[in-house]
């Protein structure tokens, strides 16, 4: 190419902007074959061999591994017992739990009403329960749910703390025989009264 051809502009214009025709700089274009080059070195070395190549471990052994040390984290982890809660009858302890039934963060009063009446789920002021009524078995629920039945974990899958936990049970059972207006009628399996 000639010093003549190297400056002439080429023939079209895009909104009256011209430009040279020029090759791109030998630096760029051998930056460019470089990355091909690493692309295809990358992915043979971690998509198509077993045991990649420069001493890596390849993915699957690698997950494998992480499986592995987690199973043996849990299977070394204290295991908790049954929860022994004592209920919770202050005031002020009830009144957090109030706010946390109510509150935004948990979808307890969406489903239960404020009052516990029941509206979606069930009603939690009377003395018919299918999964248990004491303070453990009500912990237990609520930290588990009812997936199939549309409760999430901590009814809106947000963790409670131990010490939330127990304010909210306690409010629930101290609720227990309130009488709320309109409660929602006993439902088929809950029929059978709390002891």
């Amino acid at each position: 190419m000639s010093t003549n051809d190297k400056d002439r502009l080429l023939d079209h214009d895009a909104d009256g902007i011209k430009e040279f025709d020029n090759n791109l700089p030998r630096w760029w274009l051998y930056g460019f074959y470089l990355t091909m080059v690493f692309s295809v070195v990358y992915m043979v070395n971690y998509h198509v061999l077993e045991t990649p190549m420069f001493g890596q471990r390849g993915q699957i052994d690698e997950y494998d591994s992480e499986v592995k040390h987690w199973e043996a984290a849990i299977a070394s982890a204290p295991k908790k017992g049954p929860v022994k809660a004592t209920l919770l009858t202050d005031a002020a302890s009830l009144e957090k739990g109030k706010a946390i039934f109510n509150g935004t963060n948990n979808l307890c009063s969406t489903c239960h009403r404020e009052d516990l009446g029941g509206q979606v789920g069930p009603n939690l002021t009377d003395d018919n329960w299918i999964h248990g009524c004491s303070i453990e078995d009500i912990m237990k629920n609520i930290t588990t749910g009812f997936p199939e039945k549309g409760m999430l974990p901590y009814g809106s899958t947000n963790r409670l703390s131990d010490d939330e936990l127990l304010q909210v049970a306690s409010y629930v059972i101290s609720k227990r025989g309130s009488n709320p207006p309109d409660p929602k009628p006993v439902e088929e399996g809950r029929d059978v009264p709390c002891q």
